[in-house]
């Protein structure tokens, strides 16, 4: 009897991390010359205009089709641009574009790491056992929050006033970079689960001691902590706008106690900021343009009065989201890569069936 024992094409996870993730704005299109695959390059060409960046990325929960959560600001984001106009981030636009970004990433990495596409089907197991999934971070919440709000108050209000792009780009980034440093440098943030509520560290310092050239060399290095997190499972019960009736919602409910790393958001995107800093001062310009937030009303503008009467169901974050559509960006993907192939003269049946490229495809 032969026993054949297909391959698991998986991304290691960690089971105590509770992965969370959400999006920021980035300046900059993806640079296509740090991409050697001609396969990679064409799918980012697809989505370059787009700036919504997922953090941290989370492509092996997506491809796995395992659960992660959601950062839930707790009040709508807003901010007045000049006296008599204000912008609000539009939850539901803001995350079908995030996730666009996310699943087309996902394709990427997949490829390069198994050869294999992202399936659809992985996508909604993926979001199925995430959208009703609920943890308390309010400090990221707030930077995120702040970090939405820079962009607002610098970018998008020097594109309506004809200001220029440049400079706003870089009191954006100086702007989020402090955020960052800010906590990196404080070494603290809070945490909120039933048994405690506390502020605990990000890291831990050591001092390591090395031996070079026959001396002695000692260097901190720093170890992120993993902190603890209640995430709750409200899909028997759902979410509601109102933040207090949400609070009281979720102590009839028991949570499951689980880790994450904060230190990873802020380090990573002070990283993204400091390179970003560092190309407008070397004069890269091609900054992207803050229209495309508008335009698929990502951001809605309001007269400055409109904000009282908003509806805080509409720009809320406690929300299931379940108008998000996943199956137009995987039919995007896959059509992408079909123009691909059939460019490059290699396109097969396999290829139609499966949106693989054929082993010889760079």
């Amino acid at each position: 009897m032969v026993i054949i024992i297909k391959p698991v094409h998986k991304f290691k996870i960690y089971k105590f991390d509770a992965a969370p993730f959400f999006f920021y704005i980035e300046i900059f299109p993806p640079d296509l010359s740090a991409f050697e695959m001609e396969r990679t390059v064409a799918l980012l060409k697809k989505i370059n205009t787009n700036p919504i960046m997922p953090l941290p990325m989370r492509v092996d929960r997506v491809f796995n089709g395992e659960k992660s959560v959601l950062i839930r600001p707790r009040a709508p984001i807003s901010f007045s641009i000049m006296d008599d106009l204000s912008a609000t981030i539009n939850p539901n636009a803001f995350l079908q574009y995030g996730l666009e970004k996310l699943l087309y990433f996902t394709e990427i990495r997949a490829f390069e790491k198994f050869g294999i596409p992202l399936k659809i089907e992985k996508v909604k197991k993926w979001w199925e056992s995430t959208k009703f999934l609920y943890a308390k971070l309010l400090r990221l919440e707030e930077d995120f929050s702040a970090f939405l709000r820079a962009y607002i108050s610098t970018v998008l209000k020097a594109k309506l006033n004809n200001e220029d792009l440049i400079s706003a780009s870089t009191n954006y980034c100086n702007l989020v970079k402090d955020i960052c440093e800010k906590r990196i440098k404080d070494n603290s943030i809070l945490i909120e689960t039933i048994r405690k509520e506390t502020n605990v560290k990000l890291y831990k310092q050591k001092i390591a001691k090395y031996r070079e050239r026959m001396k002695k060399i000692e260097r901190v290095e720093y170890h992120p902590e993993l902190v603890d997190l209640d995430v709750f499972d409200l899909s028997e019960v759902g979410f509601i706008s109102d933040i207090d009736k949400q609070n009281s919602l979720l102590n009839e409910i028991k949570p499951k106690e689980i880790k994450y790393i904060p230190l990873l958001f802020y380090d990573d995107l002070l990283e993204c900021m400091l390179q970003n800093l560092k190309s407008l001062d070397e004069g890269n310009e091609d900054i992207l343009d803050p229209s495309f937030l508008l335009d698929k009303k990502i951001i809605a503008l309001q007269k400055a009065k409109e904000l009282e009467s908003l509806k805080s169901q509409e720009f809320s974050w406690f929300n299931a989201f379940e108008e998000l559509n996943f199956e137009p960006i995987i039919q995007s993907i896959k059509t992408t890569l079909l123009d691909f192939y059939k460019a490059k003269g290699y396109i097969d049946k396999n290829t139609l069936n499966s949106s693989s490229s054929p082993s010889s495809s760079k």
